[in-house]
């Protein structure tokens, strides 16, 4: 061959070469903006998903903290009716002893008030004079202060 020919050839070869190369350049950019593109809708498509779901998390979380305060509001009423009721009988408990405890003063009180008055008829002179010593004593007494 000659060198005309031959450079003609190698020419042809050269653009041949680059028309496949830019033809191999123009799919892969193709191919790249598909792939792009496919990302780009699936990213959507997880952010959508997510945010439905983050949602839904929100919710649950919600109703579960509604739930626990209902419970806790329903246990401390509870604990609060035991502790009146119980309050209730201790203060019946204690009405009931100082009740108890009155009757038995009055009685032995009733008891004093008898035996005083019995001990006046029997002995007039001596209560008088036991009464006046008394009340000179504490007019000696408050008029000190």
């Amino acid at each position: 061959m000659n060198d005309s020919t031959h450079n003609s050839t190698a020419s042809e070869k050269l653009e041949s070469s680059q028309a496949h190369a830019k033809k191999a350049l123009e799919t892969t950019a193709a191919a790249a903006r598909e792939v792009a593109e496919a990302a780009k809708s699936s990213a959507r498509s997880a952010y959508a998903t997510g945010r439905v779901e983050l949602g839904a998390a929100a919710q649950d979380l919600k109703e579960a903290a509604r739930s626990t305060y209902a419970d806790l509001s329903q246990t401390a009423k509870a604990k609060y009716g035991d502790l009146s009721q119980e309050a209730i009988d201790r203060y019946g408990n204690v009405a009931h002893r100082a009740g108890e405890a009155a009757s038995e003063y009055r009685v032995q009180l009733e008891d004093l008030a008898n035996r005083s008055e019995d001990y006046v008829r029997d002995n007039p002179f001596r209560a008088v004079g036991i009464t006046f010593a008394a009340g000179v004593v504490l007019g000696l007494l408050l008029r000190r202060r």
